[in-house]
């Protein structure tokens, strides 16, 4: 399996910072791929192997993440700062309207991308993402604030190494593989965890889970691929049904048994699933 090195990382130097991108493969089609928590582009392995013959493959570090900058002190919005470095890395490659793949956290990120910058885009295709990560009164989805109180407690007294541990617990994120698959992606992806560090991962935890964008959701545009765990914990099913009737242009593609980290421990079935959208005829 082809795996990314972070030396092979290409910069696109900013005013606060840059931001490490890598590109792969060739062909009609381009893809830019955008990580989620608590990883890195090198996380992409099993897209890059099925994609590189098939598409142009751009992969973005988020900002603390790989081999990008740290996230700068200035940034009061992890989540327009990164939408701002993912338009910003668009137009400096002069991409005509790539797909977006956008996982979890950067699945959120990719659904405001959408709906800010409709033209910089082809197609948009979300990885157990969410446009609000916190339960409300009028949302049953996702985390409630002891959830969000407990992780930061396991950061401020335990490091990254406490966070971790809680991040890629195998009885929540790896339920669909055997337990020796589980123990190597465990330790593959606390490697991108701990190169990101807590400052990153709080990133989240801080400001990405406290957005709720769903009033966003029906600007949206291009036709968009709503890929959901059925096991997922962090992301509901449920969370998927409602943005498919919320997007205008959406389809939804339930895993069963699959769980949070689909792309990597189903990676056949997300990969016939995204190819099949990429190529098949349509307004993008």
């Amino acid at each position: 399996m082809s795996t990314l090195t972070l030396n092979q990382a290409r910069f696109l130097d900013l005013d606060d910072g840059r931001i490490a991108y890598y590109e792969t493969g060739g062909g009609d089609h381009t893809i830019v791929w955008v990580h989620g928590l608590p990883l890195d582009s090198r996380s992409w392995a099993a897209q890059q192997d099925f994609f590189d013959p098939r598409a142009r493959n751009v992969f973005l570090d988020l900002r603390g993440y790989g081999a990008s900058d740290k996230l700068p002190a200035s940034a009061s919005s992890v989540t327009a700062l990164y939408v701002s470095d993912l338009a910003a890395l668009i137009r400096h490659l002069g991409l005509d309207r790539p797909m977006v793949v956008g996982f979890a956290s950067a699945g959120h990120v990719a659904l405001r991308f959408a709906a800010q910058h409709p033209a910089l885009l082809g197609r948009l295709a979300v990885i157990n993402g969410s446009p609000r990560f916190l339960t409300g009164p009028d949302w049953p989805y996702g985390f409630q604030e002891p959830t969000i109180e407990r992780f930061t407690a396991l950061a401020a007294h335990g490091g990254i190494e406490a966070l971790t541990d809680a991040l890629l617990d195998p009885k929540v994120v790896f339920a669909d593989v055997p337990q020796r698959r589980a123990e190597d992606l465990g330790a593959w992806f606390r490697e991108m965890s701990r190169q990101a560090g807590v400052d990153t991962l709080l990133g989240f935890f801080e400001s990405i889970a406290r957005d709720d964008d769903r009033a966003l959701l029906p600007r949206i545009t291009v036709p968009t691929l709503l890929l959901a765990s059925a096991l997922g914990q962090e992301v509901p099913t449920g969370v998927a049904r409602w943005m498919r009737d919320t997007i205008p242009d959406a389809r939804l593609a339930e895993l069963p048994g699959a769980d949070h980290f689909a792309f990597a421990t189903r990676p056949e079935a997300v990969n016939h699933l995204l190819d099949t959208f990429l190529t098949t005829p349509g307004p993008a």
